[in-house]
């Protein structure tokens, strides 16, 4: 039963998750994308913008998970970490493109604490995040640091991945 479930995470992970986030958010939150999102000049501000939004795990709705437009998220003021995550990413970009934001999601058993991350290349080299609401600095210099840093919450890492915020194409999958 435990390699049927982890198939079905790794399923899940690879393509099934991105496909439902896509068609939720096309039926459900279109309406939000005319919504401006705040203006962050620097890393604090995004921080501070972050804050402001509470976090809120998903309803029945949303099924397992899905990734709601960072207008959505802001417009609400409340989401899970895919919505901090796809907000934060929003606003780095805009900020500045150099930062190349990706959204990082691990999944782990229980299901329950798997995670999803904005991670972007700081201007000195390393690799920072924002784990929700708080921007995290450490030297890490590789993806998988990160990955194994944010799967610690759950007993088990299943599989990671890593994706173009906007897009959601697949730059990395890993499955352990």
């Amino acid at each position: 039963m435990k390699s049927i479930v982890d198939f079905f995470l790794r399923w899940w992970l690879r393509s099934g998750r991105y496909r439902w986030s896509k068609l939720r958010r096309w039926l459900c939150e279109r309406r939000y994308l005319k919504t401006p999102l705040p203006e962050a000049n620097s890393l604090d501000e995004i921080e501070t913008c972050l804050k402001q939004v509470k976090w809120h795990m998903e309803g029945l709705w949303h099924l397992y998970d899905s990734i709601s437009y960072p207008q959505a998220t802001w417009f609400k003021k409340k989401d899970d970490c895919d919505g901090f995550a796809s907000l934060a990413a929003e606003l780095l970009y805009r900020l500045n493109p150099d930062y190349s934001p990706v959204l990082l999601t691990t999944i782990v058993r229980p299901i329950k604490s798997s995670h999803t991350v904005c991670m972007f290349n700081n201007l000195q080299g390393s690799l920072w995040f924002f784990d929700n609401a708080k921007l995290k600095q450490d030297d890490y210099q590789t993806y998988d640091e990160i990955a194994a840093k944010i799967g610690q919450r759950g007993q088990r890492l299943v599989c990671w991945d890593i994706r173009n915020h906007s897009t959601f194409d697949l730059i990395e999958f890993h499955r352990l």
